[in-house]
């Protein structure tokens, strides 16, 4: 299996850190050419279509994205980012691209992509809102299949460090969700979890924990790992006989080649106690 992977394209008015003149059509257009030319099963898009400017505006920008996209041969499935909700309503971005944006599941035989869609208003000085609605459905679509799980959303929820990132080193509670400690916990205890796929950081990292992948894709657009010049990424994952090999293309490359499978069949230690507690003398004793 041949996952195609875009994310956090930003199309449209220059913004942050994007290169003055960026057109991400071309980009789009030649990530398509190359998920078309490796047969890539399906196009998975992370989110942040647009930089937001107003609504007419975004409606273009997020249309062309919509277009650029429409040109790969096969299934494409979307999420929604925070920069595609400011202007537009989700049922505006339901009609630009043909999908609903209600969290879905879909079975790619020997294994289920889940397209999880909490709130991603980012909301100010506060950050995203807890996903307490949200995670009741997708602890219920883990359980109701031992097939192994891809997550997808444009938010991450490892908790993984934000030091060095241009955006979230000094404002760490946007880049993620506040109750991301309790989601993982609850998926976590479902053993039915293999991969979770996200953007919005706008960097490449691999979180591995409790047997889970935690995976985030850098942006198309993004440019503060690689300026002059944008990024232009895209990234290929390659499934099969348990492993999952992953390949960024752009300026900002990465490889990585991971175990794939439920989180449920691979045992994870849980984590130790504090140095000195008497939790760490008792596990040392029975050792």
């Amino acid at each position: 299996m041949k996952i195609a992977i875009i994310t956090d394209i930003h199309h449209g008015p220059k913004s942050h850190t994007k290169e003055t003149g960026w057109d991400g059509l071309p980009a789009m257009e030649a990530f398509v050419d190359h998920a078309n030319a490796i047969g890539a099963d399906l196009v998975l898009d992370l989110g942040d279509h647009i930089s937001d400017s107003d609504h007419a505006t975004d409606v273009r920008a997020a249309t062309e994205v919509a277009n650029a996209l429409a040109r790969f041969n096969g299934p494409r499935y979307h999420v929604v980012g925070n920069h595609d909700v400011v202007n537009l309503s989700l049922a505006d971005n339901e009609d630009i691209f043909g999908q609903s944006m209600a969290s879905q599941v879909f079975d790619l035989g020997s294994a289920r992509l889940i397209l999880w869609q909490p709130d991603v208003d980012i909301g100010r000085p506060g950050g995203f809102a807890p996903t307490t609605d949200a995670l009741p459905w997708l602890v219920e679509t883990l359980k109701a299949d031992t097939k192994p799980a891809i997550i997808a959303t444009h938010v991450p929820l490892s908790g993984h460090s934000q030091i060095g990132n241009f955006y979230f080193q000094n404002n760490a509670q946007f880049s993620t969700y506040p109750d991301h400690a309790e989601v993982r916990r609850a998926v976590e205890a479902t053993g039915n979890a293999a991969m979770w796929l996200s953007g919005h950081v706008h960097w490449n990292t691999v979180t591995p924990i409790a047997g889970i992948q935690h995976i985030t894709i850098q942006s198309m657009s993004e440019r503060f790992t690689t300026a002059p010049a944008a990024a232009n990424a895209f990234a290929v994952l390659e499934i099969a006989d348990g492993l999952a090999d992953l390949t960024v293309h752009g300026n900002d490359p990465f490889h990585a080649k991971l175990t794939f499978g439920r989180s449920g069949d691979r045992p994870w230690l849980s984590p130790m106690g504090v140095f000195g507690s008497d939790e760490v003398a008792a596990e040392r004793e029975n050792a």
